[in-house]
Formats: C-alpha cells, sequence, structure tokens
C-alpha cells in the first residue's frame, strides 16, 4: 500500500481559514488554543486541565455502562478505567449517526484520534481515544442516506427514512424500518462476492435491524471496527451524562446576552481577517435547544424574555425547574456542543474536519467564559482511496487525482491527448505559446508606436487565445466521441475519484471500501495517518 500526499492548497473547495490553519499558523493563531504540530500546545492545555475538575469518577461509570452495552472489548474497558487517573487525558473526535458508519471520512476520523492519542501518550502525556456520538441532533436527512458505488462507478443511493416518534426528535432516537434491511441488501448486490463483503455484511445485519435507533445501531457497528484501539464511544443522550452536564445549561442560560456579544465578536473577526465565519450567531440566540414533546426547539432570548422556536414564552424559573427535573431536555448548539463535551472530559486534542475548525474558531471565547482551556484543534486525516482498476487508468493516461479534480473537460484533453492522437496536445501548448511570444513582441511595437493601441492588442490576445481554447475543446470531443473507451475511462475516473464533483470522502460510504478491501484497510489506513502533517492523501489499496 502506498500513499502519496496534496497540500490543501491544491484540494478542491478548500478554505483559506483551513489552509493557513495547516500552513501559516501565525496567522490564525488568535483564534485557537495552539498549533497542533508543536508539542508544547498539548502540554500547555494539559497543564490546565490539570487545574480544572471534570466528574472523572461518574464518567467512568456510565462510559463503561455505555461501551459494554454496545458491545465492547477489555482494550475500550481499560481505557475507560485509565480516565480515573488524573494524568490521563483525552483525545476526542465526534461524528453525525451516518447510515453504516457514514461517509468514508467518519472512519479516517476514528483512526486520527486513536493515532494522536498513541502518539501523545508516546510523549509522556498518556491519553484514550474518545469517539462522540452526535445522536442530540435533530437533522434526520443528513444521516439518513448514504451511498455506494455499482461495477462502473455509479454511486447507488442507500436509505432508510426511519421511523421518528415527532417531527424534530433527536437522530439518536429514530429507529430504523424495513427500508434498512434493503439497503443492506443493495450494499450487499453492489461489492464483489468474498470474504470482505460476508463479514461486513454479518456485521451489519447485526447492528442495523428494524426498530433499533439510529444511536444504537451506529455504536455497535463502530465497536466492531474500533474496539481492539480501544476506542471509547459516548452517546450523549443519557440522563446520567445530562445531570452532570446541567451547569454548562446553567450557565448559557444565566448568561446568554454576553456569551452572544462574546460569539458576535469572534465571528467579526474571523470576517475581517479574511475568512469565513462558519456558525450565523442570531440576535437572540442561547445556544440551547429545549425538547418539548419530542421535538427539539431552538430556544431564544430576547430583554431577558425566553421564547421557545421564538414564539412561546417560558419563565428562567421554568427553565431552571426543568432543567432540574429533566436535564434530558436540554441540549446544545453547535457551539455550545464543544463546552458541554470538554466539561465531562479531560479533553486535550479534538480531532476536527474542515467545518469543524472552522467553528471551533468561532467558539474559542465561550472556553475562557466558562473557565477551561479549548483543547488542541487537531485537523482529521484525508484521504482518496484509489483501487487497482483506477490506478492503471492513471498509469496507462499518465494522469493524475488532480487532474480529476479539475473537472471532466481537463481530463478529457489529458485522456485524449495520451490515447487517441500523440502529439496533438503538445502542438496546442506549443501554439499557445507561440501566440504568447509574437503578441508579447507587438506589446513593445505597440508602445513605442502609440500606448492608446495596448488595450486593443489585450482585447484581441483575449479573443485569441479563447478561441485556441474553444477549437481545443472541439478536438478533444471529436477524439472522445471516436473512441467510446476512452470516453467510458474518463467516466469512471471521475466518478470514483470525484463523484458528483465532490471529495471522494465525502461522499462515498467507507462501507464500501471495507466491503472491497476488507477490516484491514483500516490497519492500512492507521499506517498511514500522520501527526505531523495533515495534508490530503492519495492511497492506493
Amino acid at each position: 500500500m502506498s500513499a502519496t500526499c496534496i497540500p490543501y492548497t491544491r484540494v478542491p473547495h478548500s478554505s483559506a481559514l483551513f489552509s493557513d490553519y495547516l500552513y501559516h499558523f501565525d496567522k490564525v493563531r488568535q483564534f485557537y488554543t495552539g498549533s497542533p504540530y508543536e508539542p508544547a500546545s498539548f502540554t500547555g492545555v494539559a497543564t490546565e486541565l490539570r487545574k480544572s475538575t471534570s466528574p472523572r469518577a461518574e464518567m467512568v461509570e456510565i462510559l463503561e455502562r455505555q461501551n459494554r452495552s454496545f458491545g465492547c472489548g477489555e482494550a475500550t474497558v481499560e481505557n475507560i478505567r485509565r480516565l480515573r487517573d488524573s494524568g490521563t487525558f483525552a483525545v476526542v473526535t465526534g461524528q453525525q449517526v451516518g447510515l453504516f458508519a457514514g461517509p468514508a471520512f467518519t472512519l479516517y476520523k476514528a483512526l486520527t484520534t486513536v493515532k494522536l492519542a498513541r502518539w501523545l501518550s508516546e510523549q509522556g502525556l498518556e491519553c484514550v481515544p474518545v469517539f462522540w456520538l452526535a445522536t442530540e441532533d435533530h437533522d434526520l436527512e443528513e444521516v439518513a442516506e448514504g451511498a455506494t458505488f455499482d461495477e462502473e462507478y455509479n454511486l447507488v443511493a442507500l436509505r432508510d427514512s426511519g421511523e421518528r416518534p415527532s417531527p424534530r426528535s433527536s437522530v439518536g432516537v429514530v429507529r430504523h424500518t424495513g427500508e434498512i434491511t434493503a439497503a443492506i441488501n443493495q450494499l450487499e448486490a453492489a461489492l464483489p462476492a468474498g470474504e470482505a463483503r460476508t463479514r461486513l455484511i454479518d456485521d451489519l445485519r447485526a447492528c442495523y435491524v428494524p426498530g433499533a435507533t439510529w444511536g444504537e445501531s451506529f455504536a455497535r457497528f463502530a465497536t466492531r471496527l474500533f474496539a481492539r484501539w480501544g476506542v471509547i464511544l459516548l452517546d450523549p443522550l443519557d440522563e446520567s451524562i445530562h445531570g452532570l452536564s446541567a451547569a454548562v445549561y446553567q450557565q448559557a442560560l444565566g448568561n446568554a446576552a454576553k456569551l452572544r456579544n462574546s460569539l458576535t465578536e469572534s465571528s467579526d473577526a474571523l470576517l475581517g481577517g479574511g475568512y469565513h465565519a462558519q456558525v450565523h450567531v442570531g440576535d437572540d440566540s442561547t445556544l440551547v435547544f429545549l425538547t418539548q414533546n419530542g421535538d427539539r426547539r431552538a430556544l431564544h432570548e430576547r430583554d431577558g424574555r425566553f421564547l421557545i422556536d421564538g414564539t412561546e414564552e417560558v419563565t428562567i424559573s421554568q427553565l431552571q425547574s426543568t432543567l432540574a427535573k429533566q436535564p434530558l431536555n436540554f441540549s446544545p448548539n453547535v457551539l455550545l456542543r464543544p463546552l458541554v463535551q470538554d466539561s465531562l472530559l479531560p479533553t486535550v486534542a479534538y480531532v476536527a474536519g474542515p467545518s469543524e475548525l472552522a467553528y471551533l474558531g468561532q467558539a474559542k471565547p465561550l472556553y475562557a467564559e466558562f473557565g477551561r482551556p479549548q483543547p488542541v484543534i487537531f485537523p482529521r486525516s484525508a484521504f482518496t482511496l484509489i483501487d487497482a482498476r483506477t490506478d492503471r487508468l492513471l498509469e496507462k493516461y499518465k494522469v493524475s487525482v488532480e487532474d480529476v479534480w479539475q473537472g471532466e473537460e481537463h481530463l478529457g484533453q489529458r485522456i485524449a491527448a495520451t490515447g487517441f492522437a500523440e502529439g496533438w496536445s503538445e502542438r496546442f501548448d506549443q501554439s499557445e505559446r507561440e501566440l504568447g511570444q509574437l503578441l508579447d513582441r507587438l506589446h513593445a511595437d505597440f508602445e513605442k508606436l502609440d500606448a492608446t493601441l495596448l488595450d486593443t492588442l489585450q482585447h484581441a490576445q483575449e479573443k485569441m487565445t479563447y478561441q485556441l481554447e474553444r477549437l481545443r475543446g472541439k478536438v478533444t470531443r471529436a477524439a472522445l466521441g471516436r473512441s467510446e473507451l476512452l470516453a467510458r475511462h474518463v467516466q469512471a475516473l471521475s466518478r470514483f475519484l470525484h463523484p458528483h464533483k465532490e471529495l471522494q470522502e465525502r461522499r462515498v460510504s467507507g462501507a464500501y471500501f471495507l466491503g472491497r478491501a476488507g477490516y484491514e484497510l483500516l490497519d492500512r489506513v492507521l499506517a498511514q495517518v500522520q501527526v505531523r502533517c495533515s495534508d490530503h492523501q492519495m492511497l492506493k489499496y
């Protein structure tokens, strides 16, 4: 298995904030605790955590109860019990409980967490890996569907619409319907027969059954994937956990305006630095959701008055009473959730994707308000996986994944040039260079003769360049039109490496790759996870 790296400055849809975080950290330092590539960042957070308290003993009991119910092994139980020791810290990641473990990047997040916890422990900072199940989220559409490939690399949708107890219930309590069996059968049909497929499908049929909740199914399957590395799963939809985090909600409600102002200032600072603010902070946001009749509803605050979904008024005393008696009815929004997480766990580092990294930059001021250190934000590893067929096509036509990312027209030109009429693409390139040289000479002549003609020359150059590119495109389409095989290869590479013009890891279920390469793929990916670099990796399997 081999891998090559591509800097995120050349990866599609990479934000300026994410690129600067990776390669120019000083530009964004004000928004984060410290660089993920400076060991002192982790030891600094650990020092601060030793000064603060977290409910270690209570969390150990809860985590052991939860993980045993998921079917964990002794490696996980041992890691849970290590959390009793004040010298042990947590490396945490989290993700929505997507169908069949969700997109492939979910696997990469978990494995990055394993690798980072192991590396920090080797450096003398004892850490255990923790995966936070985002079961409180109510956006079922985001988790109800996954995708696999068929033999021609067409995406095949896998779906279970779920049985919701109420229209806006948390996804962790949504139950699978009979559609889940059909989805597993679809996935099985899309995979080649063999040991890898058999093991995957057997596990999915054991974990994803009609009547089970989304949270239960995800946790049981994730346990089968990651338990041998001692990954600890945490499901926040638990009465005991909400009881322990009640103080966070109490403070969020009592200081709603102050917290809102701090977040607005942070968002403005990001925008002023030329970056984006991932999460909109409303003028009346409290960062808290309240569950009523099974529905998760946003809690707003205007001039000291609290309103549910902006209309139904509720007093602070009523909220405090509900928090004391029914803490499970409260849940955090995306900006408050990290504070809930880090009030429960001694989190020294959080493994984040690009979008998470952005909103965690917004949320930094909240940590000061709550008197806790923000963990080091560590970028998750990212991969585009390349199977043997795809590798052969890349080699045959002398193209790269980056060529695929540039779109089918560019890729078609490269493939047509190699596979149909060798040399014509180079002749186009030469013509463009010669045209440029000719116009450069004319530019010097015009400048001496009459500088007012330079704009006309520039306009003529743009038109000629456009027409030459247009002609190149026509030649490419003609070449591909005369060769059905070349056209199919363009489609195959585009579909597999850039499905629906998205990164493969975001669009394709990790289960697809496990069903083709086996669970050993997890070991191979883990071996390629880097702790001193976070470039996007091309990985052959």
